[in-house]
């Protein structure tokens, strides 16, 4: 940075600070500057503020992107950091990025509890377009928005507060004046539809790449309001494939505040909701979308040709969520042990052929007599291996 920014108050070594003492402070354009121009130049802006300041949620998301901090300064005279609590000496140790290693390394202040006004759903969804003048971007937000909240956004801008109208026309006629940069613009709905987010427009080899991430409130906790909203999860995703083309979508469900914006306070881990990938995922990936739709219920938006797979919706429900990888962990466990033993089985000096190795993975009884193994849906190989018949099934020979 050659000159001073109009918005640091103070710098210390690599640390470059900018205070607030506004209740909410939110992205401005002076605070998205100050992130861009310290990115470029490697320093690391430390947004200074007292406890009762909260973030908005582009805010909370720039700073992290350009790896800030957020210094909050207790009541009692100590500093932390609002992000992830640990103890600060000075605005200078903001620079610090050793990983937290000890429960006493958090401030105390930081673990103190915050009552749950909202449900809120993070949203990030990608697309692709085509580089072509009848492109309109936006579509994505204007969903999410009217099928959870009961209304397209109300406003956009290129920094917050998002005052501008919703026009999707002139939101894509500012990206296309950026163009080959990318375009960022902040999306918002009103207090009665909460809604906040930003919109990430780049060209990408293959088109335009649009990525949406928004902060939706949904309802209180508990409520059938929010119950709904969750439940719509997979006919939305269903809609968006219908009529675009989705890179990668992933919902996930959060209590906070009902104005969508972040205290210095430790806050409950998001829970995933459900999850769409497109066929460009699909295919680079390998995905197994039939096991997906048998294991998991998945649904394909599109003919097997092309397939998008939604994995279901579920309320936050973190134990359940834990026991559910557990349990695919075990089963991961088992195939691949199914699979070494059918390796390592030999008959005649032939191994069994591969496709028949991934189809012996189930849980069925053997076949063979006075076998009592689980491990195949055919004969074992005290039976010899097995055969396939006209109809696609095992058999012994």
């Amino acid at each position: 940075m050659t000159a001073p920014h109009p918005a640091i108050d103070a710098s210390a070594g690599e640390v470059i600070a900018t205070e607030t003492r506004a209740e909410i402070a939110y992205l401005s354009e002076a605070r998205a500057d100050l992130l861009v121009q310290a990115s470029a130049a490697h320093r690391t802006v430390a947004l200074v503020s007292d406890e009762v300041t909260r973030l908005t949620y582009p805010l909370r998301e720039a700073l992290r992107d350009a790896g800030g901090r957020w210094v909050v300064r207790g009541i009692d005279g100590t500093l932390r950091d609002g992000l992830d609590g640990r103890r600060l000496a000075s605005v200078a140790d903001a620079a610090d990025r050793t990983p937290l290693k000890h429960a006493d390394d958090v401030a105390v202040r930081f673990l103190r509890p915050v009552p749950a006004e909202s449900v809120q759903l993070l949203i990030s969804q990608s697309v692709r377009h085509k580089a072509a003048d009848t492109t309109l971007l936006g579509a994505t937000a204007e969903l999410f928005a009217q099928e959870l909240t009961g209304a397209p956004p109300s406003g956009w801008g290129a920094h917050e507060p998002a005052v501008s109208t919703w026009d999707r026309t002139r939101l894509t006629e500012l990206a296309r004046k950026r163009m080959p940069n990318e375009t960022v613009v902040m999306v918002a709905g009103s207090p009665e539809r909460p809604l906040i987010g930003t919109l990430r427009t780049a060209r990408t080899e293959s088109g335009l790449e649009e990525t949406t991430q928004l902060l939706v409130g949904i309802g209180e906790p508990g409520s059938d309001q929010a119950r709904t909203a969750i439940d719509s999860l997979p006919s939305v995703f269903a809609a968006l494939a219908a009529h675009q083309m989705p890179l990668f979508g992933l919902v996930m469900g959060r209590h906070g505040r009902r104005d969508l914006t972040f205290p210095s306070v430790l806050e409950a881990p998001p829970t995933p909701l459900g999850l769409l990938m497109g066929p460009p995922g699909v295919r680079e990936l390998g995905l197994p979308v039939e096991e997906l739709t048998a294991r998991l219920g998945a649904r394909g938006g599109r003919p097997s040709a092309r397939p998008r797979p939604v994995l279901p919706a579920r309320l936050p429900r973190p134990r359940g969520v834990d026991r559910a990888r557990r349990g695919a962990r075990r089963d991961r466990a088992r195939q691949r042990a199914t699979r070494a033993r059918h390796r390592r089985t030999v008959r005649g000096g032939a191994r069994w052929p591969a496709t028949l190795m991934r189809s012996c993975s189930s849980r069925s009884r053997c076949t063979a007599a006075g076998c009592a193994r689980r491990s195949c849906t055919a004969t074992c190989a005290t039976a010899g291996p097995p055969t396939t018949t006209s109809a696609g099934s095992s058999a012994a020979p």
